[in-house]
């Protein structure tokens, strides 16, 4: 498996909920980070995961660390952006058939 497979294969599973939120987050940013090659990425994919692991990197579960503002991000977030990149990626899916 690629690593932009695993990216991909990732994103599906934690929206399933097979993956924890602090898991998903660790995997992304080692995948997005480190594995994948970036030339294999389009340039919306490059854009959405960047702007995805932004905020894996920085995700916390402890309440005390999200009071600090601009620097951790909640589950919710975390879940939010997913949504986004999603929907972003199917959109731009059904505009390239």
């Amino acid at each position: 498996m690629t690593a932009k497979e695993k990216i991909y294969y990732l994103l599906v599973q934690y929206q399933k909920g097979e993956y924890d939120t602090n898991t998903f987050c660790d995997q992304f940013t080692v995948i997005y980070d480190i594995e994948v090659d970036y030339d294999t990425l389009s340039k919306v994919e490059n854009q959405l995961f960047y702007d995805l692991s932004t905020i894996t990197a920085r995700f916390s579960p402890y309440e005390e660390d999200l009071k600090v503002p601009n620097v951790y991000y909640s589950e919710q977030e975390v879940k939010s952006k997913v949504d986004e990149v999603m929907k972003k990626l199917l959109q731009d899916t059904v505009e390239w058939t």
